[in-house]
């Protein structure tokens, strides 16, 4: 596989579920709302923090208000991580590659490209809830189609990769902001709205009932091994993708197996290691450095793509 091509579909798995995460996300945020008389009374900066640069947005805008906070994480091209970005940075990643995609998934995503464009901040304000339902009925449609007509070749396990390694990092990056602003005394609402930021609260209760304690959600969100986005679950399919690309070559590249010893120690940990293990080593330090162990992951795998000399990867 040509590295460009291995590269453009690994960020289109990134970027598709990063743009599902960031909707689901602030439609929380808008449930949460409930106890706030004004919106703007809303502490938006919580979002600017996660997804966007503070001090980018400080400098553009004097006070953090629902308008200036949501233009800037959905709409704004200037902010890398905006929604609008990320489905323009897919886009282009999928017409890079589009022979080697279902011409129903170019559909799929070139639709949402167009759709989103002709939306206007003002009529988002007006229905927020069906704007980012829309936006995730959008990223579960690309999912459904890339599961249904995709070959299970090399192109569907690069796909995977991207995807199951950016849910990953989501993940720890929620936990780490609430844990860090709360501790392990979450109230009954900041728990709900953990839960349904990574549309978790309908499986936690089936698993759990009514156990809504901080131990059971850490443990939930990060060891569950059924729980599809758990970063144990994430890591575990992460790896598996990675193995399968390995197999296409008929033995194991040193550059793919380099990467895949470390998630592999990241999983064998999560494996065997009890929420009250995370707790004495302390919440917030955990989280960090599960994190960076994360971010070098995903390094080590955008070296594959980038090696000077190398114009097809080593698979």
């Amino acid at each position: 596989m040509i590295g460009r091509i291995a590269e453009s579909l690994y960020w289109l798995g990134r970027y598709l579920e990063r743009i599902e995460n960031h909707a689901r996300l602030i439609d929380v945020d808008y449930h949460r709302q409930t106890t706030h008389t004004e919106r703007d009374q809303y502490p938006w900066k919580e979002l600017v923090e996660t997804l966007a640069d503070v001090g980018t947005f400080q400098k553009q805008n004097t006070t953090y208000t629902e308008s200036a906070v949501l233009n800037t994480i959905v709409f704004d091209q200037n902010n890398t991580n905006s929604i609008r970005s990320c489905v323009t940075s897919a886009r282009s990643n999928a017409q890079a590659i589009r022979e080697r995609l279902p011409s129903e998934l170019w559909d799929a995503i070139n639709g949402f490209h167009l759709w989103l464009n002709d939306q206007k901040l003002k009529d988002m304000l007006t229905y927020p809830h069906t704007f980012f339902e829309q936006i995730k009925n959008q990223t579960a449609l690309f999912q459904g189609i890339s599961a249904s007509t995709m070959l299970r070749g090399q192109e569907w396990h690069m796909l995977q990769v991207g995807k199951y390694l950016e849910r990953a990092e989501n993940t720890l990056r929620i936990l780490r902001i609430v844990y860090r602003e709360n501790g392990m005394d979450l109230s009954y609402g900041d728990a709900l709205a953990l839960l349904k930021s990574v549309s978790g609260y309908e499986a936690f209760r089936k698993c759990l009932s009514n156990k809504m304690s901080t131990d059971n959600i850490l443990d939930f969100l990060m060891l569950s091994p059924v729980f599809p986005r758990s970063t144990r679950f994430s890591l575990c399919h992460l790896n598996e993708h990675l193995a399968r690309l390995s197999d296409f070559r008929g033995g194991i590249s040193p550059s793919i197996e380099n990467v895949r010893k470390s998630i592999g120690k990241m999983h064998a940990q999560l494996d065997y290691m009890d929420p009250s293990e995370i707790v004495r080593t302390g919440v917030a330090d955990f989280l960090d450095l599960e994190v960076r162990r994360c971010n070098a992951i995903g390094s080590a795998i955008g070296k594959m793509f980038s090696a000077k000399g190398v114009s097809v990867l080593s698979f």
